[in-house]
């Protein structure tokens, strides 16, 4: 290599680091420039967020989230025991304020309770009025929510007699009326939750109007009628409770998670049905609807699924 070319090579080297230096810090700012910006982005949405959460709470309305659900009593017979599905029955429940529970014997309600510890639970068996037979329970938040009254009523001619079956009903069948106040707004609840037969097209019929009368001229703000009916849409039973001031909330509702859903699933995930017989009828029109859909071990936790409505106070 002679002369010339040794003072090239000297000349050149430095440029070409330059140049390169140069180009690392033209990407560097170009990173940190679309960095920037979606930094900025980012922190808009999170304000915009933070400012609806604000308004919200400054308008003072919080949300509830309310569940019914028919938990299947415990038939040894079933394709999954109670004890291997009681956990994940539970722990779907975990987020809503209130639940209804329809076929739950006295150690399945008991089950729960010992899996809600945040919740209590209200309601009594409908053979004999304390435990013995299937209850209807509901289960409340006690952190958002006071007890302010409860009974039971039986669905017969004689609500009062416990243990009476009405009209064409092969069994007794029940209703837990519970009164709420909301600890946040101080807004008063009327919650229903009930099991119609299964048999009786005149006990459903009949049974919807029976509680239909512990809704008309209800005094507090919010009303909720939910349970397994025993009927889809359309039918008789359904059609009395589905008149003003309640409607169902399968329709009522601003948003629903799919397009349509069945609440009957049996435990087999291969055998759904398209029977939509699981309803909370309400006086308000609610946020959303939708069902949750749990599988263990191949099988649905039970052969129902869970119902659940969110709504602002």
């Amino acid at each position: 290599m002679d002369a010339k070319e040794r003072i090239a090579r000297r000349i050149l080297k430095p440029k070409s680091e330059k140049m390169v230096g140069f180009k690392r810090m033209y990407h560097l700012v170009v990173e940190n420039t679309f960095l920037t910006f979606a930094l900025m982005k980012i922190s808009r949405l999170l304000i915009l967020f933070l400012s609806l959460y604000t308004a919200d709470v400054a308008l003072g309305q919080p949300e509830l989230q309310i569940m019914t659900f028919n938990v299947r009593y415990d038939n040894p017979n079933d394709p999954l025991a109670w004890a291997d599905r009681k956990d994940e029955v539970a722990l779907v429940m975990r987020y809503s304020q209130i639940i209804g529970v329809q076929e739950a014997l006295y150690h399945q309600a008991t089950d729960i309770a010992e899996r809600l510890p945040q919740h209590k639970w209200i309601g009594v068996g409908r053979d004999d009025g304390e435990i013995a037979g299937e209850f209807c329970p509901i289960y409340y938040d006690t952190t958002a929510l006071d007890l302010r009254h409860f009974e039971t009523i039986w669905l017969s001619s004689d609500y009062k007699k416990i243990g009476s079956r009405g009209w064409d009903a092969h069994l007794p069948r029940i209703a837990t009326i519970a009164i709420f106040q909301h600890i946040q707004s101080n807004k008063t609840l009327r919650v229903i939750n009930t099991h119609f037969s299964h048999v009786g097209d005149s006990a459903r019929v009949n049974a919807a109007r029976l509680i239909r009368s512990f809704t008309v001229n209800a005094p507090e703000d919010y009303i909720f009628v939910m349970g397994d009916f025993n009927e889809d849409e359309g039918m008789p039973a359904y059609k009395v409770l589905n008149t003003a001031p309640l409607s169902d909330t399968y329709y009522s509702s601003k948003q629903r998670c799919r397009t349509k859903f069945a609440t009957f699933s049996t435990f087999e995930t291969n055998q759904m049905t398209e029977d939509r017989i699981d309803h909370i009828f309400s006086n308000i029109v609610v946020e959303w609807i939708c069902i949750e859909e749990v599988i263990k071990w191949g099988y649905f936790i039970s052969d129902h699924f869970p119902v659940f409505i969110s709504f602002r106070l």
